[in-house]
């Protein structure tokens, strides 16, 4: 019999609303069974073409004596790129499918096409111990290679380049040590209209090639951007059903840069030495009981709980540290010359996971836009006209995060509420994006001293830094003052219209602050681990 899909919804608990997905399940028998997602673009706008596409994986599946579950998130958009919003939805929707059929955890694969064969680059070097395989179908993994006549094909500002980096698998390559991966690529495939160069795999084999990893490439000769022909499309399918999750690796690589993308199997980077670079730590387990550690660009990180390990002697950088018992997580941080030492550390009044920036981390939990409305008219009208704009480019624009040369849209609908309207338990549990300043904000006004911002005349004060302009303006993140686990972001300036020369910013590829004055860019980074300027 032929497997019949349906659409199923979930509630998020970002939104506290219904949101969609495809699934399709050979049978619904209590043996944990693989499960196989697809994320190529177009299903939240064809949902019932979405449920098609379960049905064609769990059908091929089928006919060859497989049993599986195929899961068809939407992505909360056909350009999200399965990013922010994006890959929560990815990640609400497989525990909504593991609530309902009987998985194998350890039999997660992911494929998708062109944006969605980036989104699979992307989800696996970002969930490193996630996926059991992967095959990207002409997908996208590296910003540098989206060239034209002058520049690329999407404008890059100094200050986006970070978080482009944060976001390619091509920067990320030790987090696919234990993903093998499969990709596909039409030899002819270039930047034409929605096409991906086929330098994107061919370089992303060349990489794995180097590191020795599981891979393998099939470049379809003579063949564009439809890559994804019959017979290679099969061939693939049954190989992701053969794959299983190592959970208990002896060696693990971990490189990040962010804190919201922190963790493989066993190791977990839990604060930066410099924000907006990249961070690795190497750990390799030997049969004798020794754990040898790299660490580049990391101040604090956790090994453990390692399964059948307990005492391990633990030597980072060199250093040796001596006995550590390792079946349970323990921390290293490197304190006053470059000493490194175990304790249980407090990162309480730091940066740490899900509360260390950059802006773009908001957009992971529920976001509210709160436009001041407790100054003048004048104050009142641009405040206002920020935060209806901000709303409805994130959303052409996915935040910025695009696709090569097109515009990548959502379908997420950031709520606005005035100052005055915003009640105490939607303040508390949810990050807070205010517009305007401490005599027009009056939720700004409320965290005064708390956050070091101040606005005085053409004077714009910010962690101890002073900048003077006719229009000074800040668009900075914070921790939230009254709740640990989400932040405040401020877009504010010295005049009521000087926030309006950057209605243009996109969003998810700002870092932690950004001052300017009209075109003019004054100042721009990220905080240290303790919120403050860091050289």
């Amino acid at each position: 019999m032929k497997p019949v899909g349906q659409l199923q919804y979930f509630r998020s608990e970002v939104d506290g609303r219904f949101h969609p997905c495809a699934v399709c399940a050979t049978d619904t028998t209590d043996d944990p069974k693989p499960l196989i997602l697809e994320v190529s673009p177009g299903a939240l706008g064809n949902l019932a073409g979405a449920v098609s596409q379960t049905e064609e994986i769990a059908g091929i599946a089928a006919r060859h004596g497989h049993a599986c579950v195929v899961l068809r998130p939407t992505g909360r958009g056909s350009g999200s790129v399965y990013q922010n919003y994006g890959e929560v939805d990815v990640l609400e929707a497989i525990a909504h499918v593991a609530s309902h059929y009987a998985i194998d955890r350890d039999r997660i694969t992911i494929t998708g096409s062109s944006m969605g064969g980036a989104a699979v680059w992307y989800l696996i070097s970002h969930y490193p111990d996630l996926f059991a395989g992967a095959a990207p179908f002409c997908g996208y993994c590296d910003y540098r290679l989206w060239e034209k006549p002058g520049g690329l094909t999407f404008h890059l500002h100094e200050w986006e380049a970070p978080s482009w980096r944060s976001r390619s698998a091509a920067f990320l390559v030790e987090n696919l040590e234990h993903t093998p991966v499969w990709m596909v690529h039409g030899e002819w495939d270039r930047a034409v209209g929605g096409g991906v160069p086929v330098e994107h795999s061919r370089q992303m084999a060349r990489l794995m090639d180097e590191k020795r990893y599981s891979y393998r490439y099939t470049e379809v000769p003579r063949t564009g951007h439809g890559c994804r022909v019959a017979e290679v499309w099969e061939k693939v399918l049954l190989w992701l059903l053969e794959q299983k999750k190592r959970r208990h690796p002896d060696h693990v690589s971990l490189a990040s840069y962010d804190l919201r993308h922190n963790r493989s199997c066993w190791v977990t980077i839990e604060q930066f030495a410099h924000y907006g670079e990249r961070g690795v730590v190497d750990a390799g387990l030997t049969r004798d009981d020794r754990a040898a550690v790299r660490t580049e660009g990391v101040r604090t990180f956790s090994l453990g709980p390692i399964e059948g390990r307990a005492v391990v002697e633990v030597s980072v950088d060199g250093q040796g540290l001596g006995e550590v018992d390792l079946s349970r997580a323990q921390t290293f941080q490197r304190g006053e010359g470059d000493v490194w030492r175990a304790d249980p550390f407090g990162l309480t009044k730091e940066k740490r996971p899900c509360s260390s920036g950059p802006i773009g981390d908001l957009f992971y939990d529920g976001v509210i836009l709160v436009p001041g409305t407790a100054g003048s008219e004048e104050e009142t009208f641009f405040t206002s006209w920020a935060a209806r704009d901000a709303k409805g480019y994130y959303r052409s624009r996915n935040g910025g995060v695009h696709r090569g040369g097109i515009m990548g849209d959502n379908g997420v609908d950031l709520p606005i509420v005035n100052d005055i309207d915003l009640q105490e338990d939607a303040l508390a549990q949810n990050n807070l994006l205010l517009y305007g300043t401490h005599a027009s904000n009056s939720i700004l006004a409320r965290f005064e001293e708390a956050l070091p911002l101040a606005f005085n005349g053409t004077t714009l004060r910010l962690s101890g830094r002073t900048y003077i302009a006719k229009r000074a303006a800040v668009f900075a993140i914070f921790p939230h003052p009254e709740n640990s686990n989400r932040y405040v972001a401020v877009h504010g300036g010295v005049t009521p219209d000087a926030i309006c020369w950057g209605s243009h910013l996109d969003m998810n590829l700002l870092p932690d602050y950004l001052v300017y004055s009209e075109g003019e860019v004054l100042d721009w980074g990220f905080w240290g681990n303790d919120w403050k300027s860091q050289e």
